[in-house]
């Protein structure tokens, strides 16, 4: 079993479970709709890397103006792109269909959701204050565990990011391929949805 441990996961959609995190590109969805991904879109095309570096705006610019007709990718082919629904209300999407997003592209990846791996969570560390939970690591079975934030308005590089820290696993080649996660509330202070999550 991996090493227990909780840490607290950056807001930008970076995720830590078992010590691990990650800060690779990931795609982001354009105002217009489109999902982008505008670090490797300039680091395969070295003109426009020179031309523009790493400004998104430029070179999701250059995307639509050129680079889709001259057949250039705006995605790499390291993950799995799923439809996405369209939000149910035209006031945009609600909290439980962005957590649906978020499991859905992170399963389309081949990620298996696992409510076993929170072991006796309930009986043991989440019986208690999230601020005493470091105190209860002895008793609890489960498996590698963090907290952290989903962004509402980011919730599809969230979810890509977090298929990245999977793949990477415990970083000597043992990559995670099943995970849970519980949503502990909302954070009006960050505006955020808090979560505790689990990866095997």
């Amino acid at each position: 079993m991996k090493k227990k441990i909780m840490m607290t996961l950056l807001a930008v959609g970076m995720m830590f479970l078992g010590g691990r995190m990650t800060a690779e590109a990931t795609p982001a969805r354009m105002p217009d709709g489109v999902l982008f991904d505008s670090d490797y879109y300039a680091e395969s095309n070295e003109d426009l890397m020179r031309a523009f570096g790493r400004d998104t705006k430029l070179l999701y610019q250059h995307y639509v103006t050129y680079g889709k007709a001259e057949g250039r990718k705006a995605l790499p082919d390291e993950f799995v792109y799923p439809e996405l629904p369209a939000p149910a209300s035209e006031k945009g999407y609600t909290i439980n269909e962005l957590l649906t997003i978020y499991r859905t592209i992170i399963e389309a990846n081949g990620i298996t959701w696992d409510p076993s791996l929170k072991g006796n969570w309930d009986e043991t560390i989440g019986a208690h204050d999230i601020y005493e939970w470091y105190n209860y690591m002895d008793s609890y079975t489960g498996t590698g565990w963090g907290t952290g934030f989903l962004e509402p308005y980011n919730i599809e590089r969230n979810a890509y990011s977090e298929v990245q820290a999977m793949r990477l696993g415990d970083t000597v080649g043992h990559p995670d391929t099943r995970y849970y996660f519980e949503v502990l509330g909302w954070s009006e202070s960050m505006g955020m949805i808090e979560i505790v999550a689990w990866g095997a």
